[in-house]
Order: structure tokens, then C-alpha cells, then sequence
């Protein structure tokens, strides 16, 4: 298929709502007739101005905050089934950006849910690519390739947050107290402790990691994708993250990964297409 075939397929599948370019924006305040011409650029001969003249529209500071970006999915759904790397893979990077940026801009859900089609094709093409990602060698990479996939399967929390398991810190309240507590995952240790501004962490509590065998939906889900790609750090990372941690003021403990993204993970306009209660899905 070439790309202009996959680019008249995207349009012809995902044409719940035909999109009037003159209605929507790129961050510039320009019409989106500009972006249109940027796709159809690239659906007849991908180079790498059009690319940078389309990202500079979508895309600030690693996010997308215009109407034009998240009209411009289906575009990029249709050239990332064609073409080749790295054209596939930078259409799909692109893609990602404006799906994650989901996560705080919701003024274009409506534009998401028109073409509820398209996040379901990029997953799967996210899917294809991290079957070619393997560590060590390829570490950061497998990280950057699984967030995408996260992403575009509707978990846009898990696809912004740092995963360097290596050194990660996160911070929550707790569930029962509201205690503001730093959560350490890597090198350091693996605790849950409260964050003093001139001692540290005190009053640290370890985390209970996971048993990848009880792992469920998107935890399950991210497990075996670490697994697969031959990245240990990152798995071993992933079973304290889906754990439980015991809070250092209270004592309670709780599950780490729902408190985590009950605290910072708002309703999307993309249906999750890995259930979270799923035990039988493997990547």
C-alpha cells in the first residue's frame, strides 16, 4: 500500500466526522487549511522540512494545545501505515505528542471522539514498532516507543510520566491522611517517605513490589512489554510502581499505581483498549 492508498484509507474509514480545515487552528492561530497542505505534503513525498514546518504548527514545548493537531490524527494515522522508517516512526512520534497532550487539553475531545477509530489504528502500529525495540542497547528507546503505545490505548497518565527507574521519584498525597509523600523507585531504594527541606526523606517506608504473576489490565500490560523488550530495570520498576505503599504518617497502605493516577489521571475521550481487569491479556 502505498501512502497515499493508506492516506485515502484513513480517510475513508475514519470519516465519522468529515473535518472543515478553515474551522480549526494550529498554535499560530493560522487556519488548519495549512496543515492540510503540510499532510498532503508528506502523503506524496515525505521530507524532513515538511516535517519540521508541520511539528512547528502542532506542536509547544512537547505538547499540542490546537484544534489542527488533534484534527490532524487521522492524517498521520494514514501516513504512518505506509510509509517507511523512519517517516512511519516520526508520524506516530507526532501522533503520540498530541494524544498525550489529552491528558491536560480537553477544548478538542470532540474532535477525538468524531474519529474514535483512529487512537485504536495507532496502538496498533505503536504495537508493531515496539516489537522491534529491544534493550540494553536500545533502552531509552523501548521507553519512548511503550509510552506512545500507552497513549494512543487511552492511558495518557501513564504515557507522560517519567518511568527512569533508575532514580524516579513521584509524589502523592495519601488516600487516607492527604499526607504529601515522595515516592522513590531505583538505585536509592524503594520507599514511600516525607520530603523534609533540610533532612530528606524521613520517616521512610518500603514499597511491596508487585507479583508480576498478580499483575492485571495496563500494569500486566506495561510488565510483560519490559519483559519482552529485555529491559529488567524497567520491569522490576514497574512491579514497585504497581504495588503498594505504606504511608509514613499514617500508616496506611495502599495500592501505589491507583492512588498515583486517581490523583492525576482525568476522564479521556479515548476508551481504554486494555482493561485494567483483563488477567488473560498479554502484550
Amino acid at each position: 500500500m502505498t501512502i497515499a492508498d493508506a492516506y485515502a484509507f484513513s480517510s475513508a474509514v475514519f470519516d465519522s466526522a468529515v473535518i472543515d480545515w478553515w474551522s480549526v487552528q494550529d498554535h499560530w492561530g493560522s487556519p488548519g487549511v495549512f496543515v492540510e497542505r503540510l499532510l498532503g505534503r508528506l502523503e506524496q513525498r515525505p521530507d524532513a522540512r515538511t516535517w519540521k514546518d508541520l511539528e512547528r504548527r502542532l506542536v509547544v514545548e512537547g505538547e499540542c494545545w490546537c484544534s489542527a493537531g488533534f484534527a490532524a490524527l487521522p492524517g498521520l494515522a494514514g501516513i504512518a501505515r505506509a510509509a517507511a522508517r523512519p517517516d512511519r516512526d516520526r508520524a506516530l512520534d507526532l501522533a503520540a505528542v498530541i494524544v498525550r497532550s489529552l491528558h491536560r487539553n480537553h477544548k478538542h475531545d470532540d474532535l477525538v471522539r468524531a474519529n474514535r477509530h483512529v487512537p485504536a489504528a495507532l496502538y496498533r502500529l505503536a504495537e508493531d514498532r515496539l516489537a522491534s525495540v529491544r534493550a540494553p542497547s536500545a533502552a531509552s528507546a523501548l521507553v519512548h516507543v511503550m509510552q506512545d503505545a500507552l497513549g494512543f490505548a487511552g492511558y495518557t497518565f501513564w504515557a507522560k510520566i517519567s518511568l527512569n527507574f533508575t532514580d524516579e521519584h513521584y509524589h502523592l498525597g495519601c488516600p487516607s491522611c492527604a499526607t504529601r509523600l515522595a515516592i522513590v523507585i531505583g538505585d536509592y531504594g524503594h520507599y514511600a517517605a516525607i520530603r523534609h527541606y533540610n533532612d530528606g526523606d524521613i520517616r521512610r517506608r518500603p514499597l511491596i513490589p508487585a507479583d508480576p504473576d498478580q499483575l492485571t489490565g495496563i500494569g500486566r500490560w506495561m510488565y510483560g512489554t519490559a519483559i519482552a523488550g529485555g529491559d529488567t530495570v524497567l520491569a522490576n520498576g514497574i512491579t514497585y510502581l504497581f504495588g503498594h505503599a505504606t504511608c509514613s504518617a499514617c500508616e496506611c497502605r495502599f495500592p501505589l499505581a491507583d492512588s498515583y493516577e486517581a490523583e492525576n489521571g482525568p476522564t479521556q475521550p479515548i476508551d481504554p483498549i486494555v482493561p485494567k481487569t483483563d488477567v488473560s491479556l498479554d502484550p
